[in-house]
């Protein structure tokens, strides 16, 4: 099973610090829980080697679950439509957060969680096609 965790940078400094925003990071650290082992991709790179749904090449190196402190509607409705996970981080540590995921303390989102912390509404809203948004 892998997780995807947007984080600040590639190298050994930054990787450990999740980035603000899933849809805006510029690198994402894909874990395999099973093989305790992770790699750090861009996002064309991830994009290329995962797709847009985070599920090309199916199998074992489909991503399940996605750690970030934010997470847009269409984005959500996206991951969970293809049936990954979403969590809500603990902290800003890459290390902390994958612990906190295997031992199963992580907050799942749900809409009405990911509509509050995306700031959907009229004035923050204008490119986002969610239903959710007014």
């Amino acid at each position: 099973m892998k997780i995807c965790i947007p984080v600040i940078g590639k190298n050994v400094a930054l990787v450990n610090l999740l980035a603000d925003d899933f849809y805006k990071a510029n690198f994402y650290c894909v874990h395999d829980v099973h093989a305790n082992q992770h790699e750090v991709f861009s996002k064309t790179e991830l994009m290329d080697r995962f797709g847009l749904d985070l599920r090309q090449g199916g199998g074992a190196d489909v991503v399940k679950a996605i750690i970030s402190p934010n997470v847009r509607p269409m984005a959500y409705k996206i991951l969970v439509d293809n049936a990954i996970k979403v969590f809500k981080p603990q902290g800003k540590l890459v290390d902390e957060n994958i612990r906190l995921f295997k031992e199963n303390q992580l907050d799942e989102y749900d809409l009405s969680s990911v509509e509050e912390t995306a700031g959907c509404g009229a004035s923050s809203c204008s490119g986002c096609s969610s239903a959710g948004c007014k």
